[in-house]
């Protein structure tokens, strides 16, 4: 991590709307019946400087980052410019997606651009400038347990219409490592993407073995549709919305002040289109999924059909989820109620790291100089990432500390979780050393922290505190006993391995991670 800030974004929830029902006609008109109100929770509303704020929205399968105006800028360092846009951990499935309606692209400045965002419990909210009078909104949420994104847009005329509306979208089939500087770096790593008109959706594909030893042929799938048929569609190397043609980031070095796409990227494009009938001042909404897996086609397919059932029913049980979260602890501060709403928002911003993968293939790749063939596997992580868009993986110390507020603010699973899937790798990699673990990639390459890692006073030294942290707040026996025989060689490993000099003092990089703390470091 090199002593870098990490930054979370908080994702949010939109206010009530009335949403019409959509059908598939073939001919790629919708039509529409009634729905009830969607469900809301708290929320918070800025209307300055949204192309300069992220804007996060997460579920423990997929997370989606772009700017506040729905626009997706290049964003992110450890492979430059490409942290940002639609994930499934353990890869990237596009670079955005971006909506035109009656000709205007939705958050250009030069079009219809975004007038709000709104942010709440589990989604958000943006509002645009009218297109011929169309009031238009984009809500942006995650159903936990899918591997998709879901988008709906909320039209209201305030006469009887049909509008065109596209979809444009950029894939980018990507691991979350290799990075940028490592050996091998992203470049190498990443191959080509493909794209088709399948199904009536945008099918991207990566497939292949990378040019790099001990690397394993994969088959990684996206797919971006919608609730109804497109009238048509477009295929093209671009397709970016209103950040074509695209600036691009160089992979290192100085770059411009705003990059649409990074070096690295390998990614092809296309364009969905629909006629919406809209009927006079009736919101109807249209839903759109992203969703993909590292598995191939039919299990993305999978992934799409989840998403896009009823994503109505899933915006109402990921609010409810939200609810139920917030009310697992009271806080009381009535001489201080916006300390009192800042903890109210915190709970939901740890419930927005929660992040799981499977089939890890744990490889210790030595700060990035090796890519050896993998030590074991793991057949399922979850853990609380920590921050966006950088640091959305597992790490050691960034889990120890957050068990105090995961406690306080009683989640207490995922905590759980955290630590045992720090035990698991840890034993994994490590043996039965005691040695926990720094940092752990989505996809099972750990770049820090194992044996023949130097010595950080940190990890293994927090490990057995958080777990009785834990269990004095939880009564979990079970948890206690299932972690005690590793606490306990966490100790051991802390005193006879890493205190040379016999005095009671570690030696070890701690936490900070700089040069000039001394040798023997306490924080």
């Amino acid at each position: 991590m090199a002593g870098t800030t990490r930054l979370l974004a908080v994702a949010g929830l939109a206010g009530a709307l009335l949403v019409p029902a959509i059908g598939a006609p073939a001919s790629g008109r919708s039509g529409a019946s009634l729905a009830a109100p969607l469900a809301t929770s708290p929320e918070l509303t800025e209307t300055s400087r949204l192309a300069d704020r992220r804007s996060l929205v997460v579920g423990d399968r997929a997370y989606a980052m772009s700017t506040a105006d729905t626009l997706y800028p290049a964003a992110g360092w450890h492979i430059r410019g490409e942290m940002g846009g639609i994930w499934t951990p353990p890869i990237k499935l596009v670079d955005g997606v971006w909506f035109r309606l009656a000709g205007k692209w939705l958050g250009d400045p030069d079009g219809a651009r975004a007038t709000s965002t709104t942010v709440g419990w589990g989604y958000t909210r943006t509002s645009f400038a009218p297109v011929n009078q169309v009031a238009v909104t984009r809500t942006d949420f995650v159903p936990d347990g899918t591997r998709a994104t879901l988008i709906g847009l909320t039209l209201t005329s305030p006469q009887p219409r049909t509008v065109p509306v596209a979809l444009d979208a950029h894939s980018e089939l990507m691991a979350a490592y290799p990075w940028g500087w490592t050996e091998p770096d992203a470049g190498t790593f990443n191959l080509q993407d493909t794209g088709a008109y399948d199904q009536g959706a945008l099918l991207f594909r990566e497939t292949g073995t990378p040019p790099v030893d001990n690397a394993s042929f994969h088959d990684w799938a996206a797919l971006v549709a919608g609730s109804s048929q497109p009238r048509s569609h477009q295929l093209g190397p671009d397709h970016r919305g209103p950040q074509d043609p695209a600036v691009v980031c160089p992979a290192d070095g100085p770059a411009p002040e705003t990059c649409d796409d990074g070096a690295f990227g390998k990614g092809t494009g296309g364009q969905l289109r629909w006629q919406v009938k809209l009927v006079r001042n009736q919101p109807t909404t249209l839903w759109f999924a992203v969703a993909g897996s590292d598995k191939g086609v039919p299990a993305a397919r999978r992934e799409l059909a989840k998403a896009l059932a009823d994503p109505a029913a899933a915006l109402a049980q990921k609010v409810e989820s939200r609810l139920q979260i917030a009310t697992n602890t009271q806080v009381d501060l009535p001489g201080d109620p916006l300390l009192d709403k800042s903890i109210e928002w915190s709970k939901q911003n740890l419930a927005d790291s929660v992040q799981e993968a499977h089939d890890l293939q744990l490889r210790p790749v030595k700060e990035g100089r090796e890519y050896p063939a993998p030590t074991g596997t793991l057949a399922k992580a979850r853990w609380l990432g920590a921050g966006w868009p950088d640091y959305p993986w597992l790490f050691g110390t960034d889990g120890e500390y957050t068990a105090f507020a995961s406690v306080a603010m009683g989640q207490f699973a995922d905590i759980k979780a955290h630590l045992r899937a720090l035990r698991d790798v840890s034993v994994i990699v490590n043996g039965d050393s005691g040695k926990v673990v720094h940092e752990v990639m989505p996809e099972g390459s750990i770049y820090y922290g194992t044996l023949d890692s130097a010595g950080n006073t940190d990890e293994t030294s927090k490990f057995p505190s958080a777990v009785a942290l834990i269990w004095r707040w939880t009564g979990d026996d079970g948890f206690r006993d299932d972690l005690y025989d590793f606490t306990v060689r966490n100790m051991h490993f802390v005193v006879e391995q890493l205190d040379d000099d016999g005095d009671g003092w570690p030696e070890g990089l701690g936490n900070v991670e700089r040069a000039g703390m001394g040798e023997e470091k306490l924080d």
